[in-house]
């Protein structure tokens, strides 16, 4: 068993105790490889003006979201080339980005992240929060149907959170606070608390892994097998129809949805699905992507990686977008076990690690920028707390800060698989700048199977490399808010100001919470961040409705889009 699944010293915090063991999946992170489609169309807060100005063609700026969406063409179907077909469509049990991309045009949930990723109401009406912050009434909207011609009601919402909330790290998040849920009446839920949590509504939104609300009788039917095909039962503009190993996956416009009518912000507002049909086809071959794209079969792609912006970004008929930054990149380090347990080595690593040349590496120029950041640059929560410590580029500090803590030449554990060349090529920059800092590195190269099998033994690695994704609020990302991600991050601070950012009702109070987790981050160098990603969007141009008005970061929907005539 891993030193991890039995650590538990630091209990107090709510989350970590329920994650201990759970591991985040290398394959459910969005790879810092491949420069996807999951970026996304930022506010309008971000320049854009140094990636644009490294390519020219068909790229373009993004649009600010929130624009009430033009008035879209009714019919066509849709195709989109997803990088694979998953084994199944259940976002419940398997937090997988091609599951994401697909599902949540069928599905939604009591709660989404509008055009300033703010929390606001989906398939909730609202939520009023007592006075001490234990009691959560959920109110329902009334009168919206399921693909089955069910109506939604509290019986559904209740079936649909309890199978979710064991096995979804989200979940895991609430039942560590969580006294009961209960029916107040069919449209009113109440989720009681054994103490404050502010993020509850954000724990319930529409994300990778999030709480999808589905008929009572599914769920009860599922348990916690995955669901089947005919169990894909939502409230979405778009309902499954047929799905075909290793050829494709089909979804139809749904007549009788009943949304809200708030005009398009992000991922809140009206869906009108303009398309009749929405094919996802999986096309594990890159190259064979592009060509589709080209040719005009697909018109969407799901990924892309820089070296084939060059081949399309002048291709008529295509178009590609520079989106803001959608994850960032990490050099992890064991803290549990081996060297790297001792802090100051791991600070002579931070010393060594210059940024950009990883960035030049894993994504090109003008695919990527720097920031000390450690929750991203088009969030509220950005700060540049402890940024001299970032990009430090000082290889005498790091010899310096070895002999200190007495390193021996040791050789350090990297390990890394060229199945994501992403990953792979910022470890191979990584150990060289380790080694001209004094360290002793052994790159072991592995397949992704192997790698991840290694890193659940704490014994058995020092340091990996591995991206960390956008999410709009800091308690949703794993290496933060839990103990058990890579590397085992856990101290005393560190839960403090977890369990702050977890409970305080002002923003302000949590905002300073998040500054603290961020300077820990830096004095005590589990991590060493590289750089900002960029996202990129790779569509035919007949595809309207999406660029500028959708937000790409937990991957788009297809509702507001449509298919302009020729």
């Amino acid at each position: 068993m891993s030193q991890r699944d039995q650590r538990n010293e630091w209990g107090t915090i709510p989350m970590t105790e329920q994650l201990l063991g759970r591991r985040a999946s290398r394959r459910s992170i969005v790879r810092a490889g491949a420069v996807g489609a999951a970026g996304f169309v930022g506010a309008g807060t971000i320049s854009r003006t140094g990636a644009a100005a490294a390519i020219s063609g068909t790229l373009r700026s993004p649009k600010p979201l929130g624009q009430t969406a033009d008035e879209g063409i009714r019919g066509g179907r849709l195709r989109v080339a997803t990088t694979g077909q998953p084994a199944g469509l259940d976002g419940h049990l398997v937090g997988q980005r091609t599951i994401t991309l697909i599902g949540w045009n069928m599905f939604e949930a009591l709660f989404t992240f509008d055009a300033d990723y703010a929390t606001v109401p989906m398939l909730a009406e609202g939520i009023d929060v007592s006075e001490d912050g234990l009691t959560n009434r959920i109110t329902l909207r009334q009168g919206v149907p399921f693909h089955n011609g069910d109506e939604m009601q509290a019986a559904d919402v209740i079936a649909s959170f309890n199978r979710w909330a064991p096995v979804s790290s989200l979940g895991l998040a609430i039942n560590a606070f969580l006294d009961e849920i209960v029916e107040v009446d069919p449209y009113t839920v109440e989720i009681k608390l054994t103490s404050p949590l502010v993020a509850l509504p954000s724990l319930l939104a529409r994300q990778q892994q999030g709480l999808s609300i589905h008929p009572r009788s599914i769920m009860e039917a599922a348990a916690s097998e995955p669901m089947t095909d005919e169990q894909y039962i939502g409230t979405g503009p778009y309902q499954f129809v047929e799905r075909q190993a290793d050829r494709f996956t089909l979804l139809r416009r749904f007549e009788d949805y009943v949304g809200v009518e708030n005009d398009p912000s992000g991922y809140a507002g009206r869906k009108p699905a303009y398309l009749d049909e929405l094919e996802f086809i999986p096309v594990p071959e890159e190259a064979a992507r592009v060509a589709g794209l080209q040719s005009g079969e697909y018109n969407y792609l799901e990924e892309i990686i820089p070296d084939q912006i060059a081949v399309l970004q002048d291709y008529p008929g295509v178009t590609i977008e520079i989106l803001p930054p959608r994850s960032y990149g990490v050099v992890i380090m064991n803290t549990i076990a081996g060297p790297m347990s001792d802090q100051k080595i791991r600070q002579a690593v931070q010393a060594a690690i210059e940024v950009e040349s990883s960035g030049q590496a894993t994504h090109g120029e003008g695919y990527f920028e720097l920031g000390p950041g450690i929750m991203l640059p088009q969030t509220v929560w950005n700060s540049d707390v402890s940024a001299e410590l970032y990009n430090q580029n000082n290889p005498e500090k790091g010899r310096q800060l070895l002999e200190e803590a007495g390193y021996d030449g040791t050789p350090i554990r990297f390990l890394a698989t060229q199945e994501d060349l992403g990953d792979y090529n910022a470890a191979v920059v990584a150990q060289q700048q380790m080694e001209a800092a004094g360290f002793t590195v052994t790159l072991e190269v592995t397949d992704e199977a192997t790698l991840d099998e290694n890193l659940e033994d704490d014994e058995r690695w020092d340091v990996t490399t591995n991206a960390i994704v956008f999410r709009p609020d800091p308690v949703l990302i794993a290496p933060f808010a839990s103990c058990s991600w890579d590397g085992g991050w856990c101290s005393e601070e560190k839960v403090a100001a977890v369990e702050r950012l977890q409970t305080e009702p002002d923003f302000e109070a949590r905002y300073a919470a998040l500054e603290d987790l961020q300077r820990l981050w830096y004095e005590q160098a589990p991590m060493v961040k590289l750089v900002n990603n960029y996202g990129v969007a790779a569509l035919t141009s007949n595809v309207q409705g999406l660029l500028g008005r959708m937000h790409f970061e937990i991957e788009p929907e297809f509702a507001n889009a449509w298919l302009e005539e020729a």
